[in-house]
């Protein structure tokens, strides 16, 4: 990682429930963003409030540490961070996202855009391409706007 590259300050809000990891409906730990945090995405700038509260990745408890490797932590915060608030705002945001933003930034990018975004922070941040790209095509499949719906799995 390039120690150059800022990082956000953020608070820890919620740890995550016992059962996490071996439940999959058990609640992962959350963060709150203590400042503002302004970012570039696809031309156009955004800045998610402080008070913003986001889980850093929807990634499952299963897949973190050994073999996979795949945590929301260290290398991989600041795109998840960014992540999350583009796919809030993907969804339409919270009211209270809505009261703290101004009304230009809430138009959403489409989601090829918000999850490329995501790909290329990871990238930017020092996360390995393998990693990026694995994370990247999860984001991209299953996440706001993705490709596969897993509702359409039951129908």
């Amino acid at each position: 990682m390039n120690p150059a590259l800022p990082q956000p300050e953020l608070s820890p809000v919620r740890d995550a429930d016992v059962l996490f990891g071996l439940w999959p409906w058990s609640k992962g730990p959350q963060w709150e963003v203590d400042t503002a945090w302004p970012f570039v995405a696809a031309g156009r700038k955004f800045v998610i409030p402080a008070g913003y509260v986001f889980d850093k990745a929807s990634i499952p408890s299963f897949l973190w540490g050994f073999p996979m490797n795949y945590t929301p932590d260290g290398l991989c915060t600041v795109a998840a961070l960014e992540h999350d608030f583009l796919c809030d705002l993907l969804r339409g945001g919270s009211d209270w996202l809505r009261e703290q933003c101004d009304p230009a930034m809430l138009i959403p990018l489409p989601a090829e855009s918000v999850h490329r975004h995501f790909y290329d922070r990871l990238l930017e941040y020092g996360v390995r391409h393998t990693k990026a790209r694995t994370m990247y095509a999860a984001v991209r499949n299953f996440g706001p706007g993705g490709r596969m719906k897993p509702s359409a799995w039951f129908a």
